[in-house]
Formats: C-alpha cells, sequence, structure tokens
C-alpha cells in the first residue's frame, strides 16, 4: 500500500535524508521503521509514562535483547543435551569397566583414558 505524507517541511525532509545515509537505508525504509516504531509504542503498558521517543527506543532495545536472550536459551538447550548424551556414554563405559574390575582397582589414569574415547566418540 502507498502512503503519500503531504506538507512536511524541507528542514524535516533533509533531516529524514541526512538520517538515512548515516544509517545506510532508503528513505522508504526508514518511514517504514519511523511508523512502525510509533505505532509499537503506542501499544505499550508504558504509553502514558514515557514520551514517544523513549518508548520506540526502549522497544527496540527489548526486541534486541529478546532475540539474543531466545538465542542464548537455544545454545544452552543444546549443551545440555550434549551434556546428557555424553554423560550417558561415560555411565555405560564406566559401569562395565567397574562391573569388570576389583574394588579400588581402577586408578585415575583409566577413568581418564575412557573419558577421552567418550569424548573422540562425541566429536
Amino acid at each position: 500500500m502507498d502512503i503519500k505524507i503531504r506538507n512536511i517541511s524541507p528542514q524535516v525532509i533533509s533531516e529524514i535524508d541526512k538520517i538515512a545515509k548515516q544509517e545506510g537505508v532508503s528513505q522508504n525504509t526508514l518511514y517504514n521503521k519511523i511508523i512502525s516504531d510509533y505505532v509499537k509504542c503506542n501499544d505499550d503498558f508504558v504509553i502514558n509514562i514515557l514520551p514517544a521517543i523513549v518508548r520506540s527506543l526502549v522497544n527496540s532495545e527489548l526486541e534486541r535483547l529478546s532475540e539474543g536472550a531466545k538465542t542464548t536459551i537455544n545454545n544452552v538447550y543444546i549443551a545440555a543435551q550434549k551434556m546428557m548424551k555424553t554423560t550417558e556414554k561415560i555411565d555405560n563405559l564406566l559401569t562395565e569397566t567397574l562391573k569388570n574390575s576389583t574394588e579400588n582397582s581402577i586408578t585415575n589414569e583409566e577413568i581418564l583414558r575412557v573419558l577421552e574415547i567418550s569424548d573422540k566418540d562425541n566429536s
């Protein structure tokens, strides 16, 4: 949908041009961002507390932080899955080793070797 904006002062248009060039975007992209940010900030619980520009900046930062949090949560989940698989392999290897050994006969070196084998299997 095309929207025409009338009666914008030349100074505002000049500033929009300058900002668009600084951000490396087109005027159209910048206008879309401005309108989008304005709409977002008017549908927010802080509407009566913060000025529009601050609401827009706060919303943008919250979106950025939210994306970062989602990525972090996903990375933690993947790491936890890998740790669970590794732990299961170690458990299986150590259980077999301990069943076949006499009490206190397994050495630290043997345990480390089992861990190295398990780590290579995960790679």
